[in-house]
């Protein structure tokens, strides 16, 4: 889409306008988005071994996996909508999308950990490596 962007469109052409907005920012979403995954992996990774180290128990998992990805994900959110957002919306409008986004992958943190122990289950059964 970038290079057909490039193209001086024919005169008949009413979609042009559009999808410059559209896919104006695209590369600046992606990079903000590989940024944002790398980083907050990273995190999350490194916290759940931290967690792990300090609170060892099969009981503690969800918290373990809570701690480290809802911290990682506010990482994800405040470095995915810095470098995609910041300058393009207002400042009202760019909070609202970092705390709404944040809202959901906290959400989605939340009601992941069931499936938590449903994958250390199937590990302590020896149906997953």
């Amino acid at each position: 889409m970038q290079i057909a962007l490039v193209f001086t469109p024919a005169e008949e052409d009413f979609a042009q306008a559009s999808l410059k907005v559209l896919f104006g920012i695209m590369p600046r979403i992606a990079l903000a988005s590989l940024i944002a995954y790398g980083l907050s992996q990273m995190h999350d990774v490194w916290a759940y071994h931290f967690w792990k180290r300090i609170r060892p128990q099969k009981g503690f998992i969800w918290l373990r996996n809570n701690l480290s990805t809802m911290v990682s994900q506010a990482i994800d959110t405040l470095v995915f909508t810095s470098i995609a957002f910041a300058g393009v919306f207002t400042g009202p409008v760019f909070w609202e999308i970092m705390a709404t986004t944040y809202l959901f992958k906290f959400i989605v943190a939340l009601a992941d950990t069931p499936f938590i122990y449903i994958a250390r289950n199937w590990k302590d059964r020896g149906k997953v490596a």
